[in-house]
């Protein structure tokens, strides 16, 4: 009777701590899985918050450059200044309404290209407001790189974007900035290879004029995704004048072309 004690009692204390074992294993597998999980969630809010940061650092350059660009559009599109001031008896006059108006274009892509470079690494993940931003962005190149709208003149491809926004990034401080208009100005007067990468947009800035709005389509659709981006960066309206009216795809028979408000900005 004895024997069989003892060996029935050894064998509770060898399923005791093999049930011991397992609930052991399984208790650390468990916490296991959940620090897992917790790594993975906060190393998505990690991201996410570092995306965050990438665009709230470069929001106002961004948004007054998307604004300077929408604002020579619509006065471009929708007015009388270009077609008056390209043919000025002031030589001054005639190259700002020139230069300038490739300098808005080249310095919005600029800071497009120095967010895409501090966002390359990371994962804008699911966001919504970091989705939407990049949505936004990719709206404005489609416009400018579109083959499904008239016309060539201010098409370019999403290289052309990129390697001329390229162009106008300089190091301030230790940090990425846009050219300012003058130093662009003097590049486009001292260097032969710079201006070659304008030529082309220089010349184009006539070819507006000698088009309704149905030919220039391409900045029509280009001047309507840049006040999607303004209004996305600035929704209460606080950072920019409450001034971003979006072209009208067609004016009436009888009514002049720049008779909608265009912004006061040249």
């Amino acid at each position: 009777m004895g024997d069989i004690v003892t060996v029935v009692s050894a064998a509770l204390s060898v399923l005791g701590a093999i049930v011991a074992g397992v609930m052991t294993t399984w208790s650390a597998r468990r916490n296991a899985m959940f620090e897992y999980r917790l790594a993975a969630e906060r190393h998505e809010a990690t991201k996410a918050e570092q995306a965050q940061e990438v665009i709230s650092r470069y929001r106002e350059p961004l948004l007054l450059a998307a604004f300077n660009l929408q604002s020579r559009l619509h006065n471009a599109v929708g007015g009388t200044y270009l077609a008056e001031y390209l043919n000025h008896e002031d030589e001054d006059e005639r190259r700002y309404a020139r230069d300038y108006t490739v300098y808005v274009l080249a310095d919005y892509l600029c800071w497009v290209e120095i967010i895409r470079r501090d966002l390359r690494f990371l994962d804008l993940g699911d966001e919504d407001s970091n989705r939407t931003f990049n949505r936004h962005l990719t709206s404005v190149g489609a416009a400018f790189s579109s083959l499904k709208l008239p016309g060539t003149h201010f098409r370019l491809f999403k290289g052309q974007q990129r390697a001329i926004g390229e162009l106008l990034i300089e190091s301030a401080n230790g940090r990425a900035d846009s050219m300012t208009y003058p130093v662009f100005c003097a590049r486009l007067d001292q260097s032969l290879e710079f201006r070659r990468w304008f030529r082309r947009l220089l010349d184009d800035v006539a070819e507006i004029v000698t088009h309704d709005r149905t030919g220039n389509e391409r900045l029509l659709r280009a001047q309507h995704a840049l006040i999607d981006l303004i209004d996305f960066l600035d929704p209460a309206r606080t950072r920019l004048p409450d001034d971003r009216a979006k072209l009208d795809e067609t004016v009436p028979p009888g009514q002049p072309q720049d008779a909608q408000a265009a912004p006061a900005t040249l």
